[in-house]
């Protein structure tokens, strides 16, 4: 009888071990591992590369797939940054988050072919001053320019598909214009939270949401300018935002 019962008690403890393994992820953190630091305790959680697996110049890389990799480090001393379009024969498509963060660059030229900007790739970076843009970029990830105090002037690509929340929070930006694009409709929450030098931000037809804080805790001088009968008209009305009606052509 004790000998049926220690079966029994085996047999339950193996099977809780087996419940309590599955879906925990850990057979996937095994295999990225060596590229990769989890982000969540959670299972099936998203993990994000932090070693490169190459690097060339002050750059390093992560291969994303045969042709193509995500630029995650810069180990260089220069202000005024070019990013490479390809490297060892693999285009460069995504600036990896963190990457310049708090750092001393002045000038960035992101080139032609990368399509995302990662979280937080370039903020409190005090001193950037000027982001040339692709035309190809669709993703600016959250907070990916926060607390860029010098960076006044941006002109954003048509290109774009969704820019995250507080990607551009507490900069210098003066004023905006919201590129018309078939793919970019919405402006969620706090993208331009805290930007205190905010004067004037020009909306185009295609947007056709806004968060209720994207503008929270900007100047007071904040002017929306909307074409007649859009979104943004009564996006600013309902905020008790200055408005200035643009007529349709």
């Amino acid at each position: 009888m004790k000998k049926i019962l220690s079966a029994i008690i085996a047999l339950a403890l193996c099977a809780s071990v087996a419940v309590g393994a599955s879906g925990c992820g850990c057979e996937k953190n095994k295999k990225t591992a060596k590229n990769t630091t989890s982000t969540s305790s959670g299972p099936g959680y998203k993990v994000e590369p932090t070693n490169p697996d190459f690097e060339e110049g002050d750059f390093g890389f992560y291969r994303l797939n045969d042709n193509e990799v995500k630029v995650t480090v810069y180990n260089g001393k220069d202000k005024d940054i070019k990013i490479p379009e390809t490297v060892n024969g693999s285009k460069i498509t995504v600036v990896g988050a963190n990457l310049f963060q708090a750092t001393d660059v002045e000038t960035v030229t992101i080139p032609e072919g990368i399509t995302e900007i990662q979280k937080h790739a370039f903020s409190s970076c005090q001193n950037l001053k000027k982001v040339n843009f692709p035309s190809t970029l669709k993703v600016i990830g959250e907070n990916a320019f926060w607390n860029c105090k010098n960076l006044e002037n941006v002109e954003l690509p048509s290109s774009l598909k969704k820019i995250e929340w507080y990607a551009f929070s507490a900069t210098g930006i003066k004023s905006i214009k919201i590129p018309e694009s078939d793919t970019l409709s919405t402006l969620p929450e706090k993208v331009f939270f805290q930007c205190s030098n905010l004067s004037e931000v020009t909306l185009p037809l295609s947007i056709t949401n806004i968060a209720d804080d994207t503008f929270a805790e900007c100047s007071d001088d904040l002017t929306i300018k909307a074409y007649t009968g859009s979104y943004g008209i009564s996006y600013a009305k309902n905020h008790n935002i200055k408005l200035e009606e643009m007529p349709r052509n």
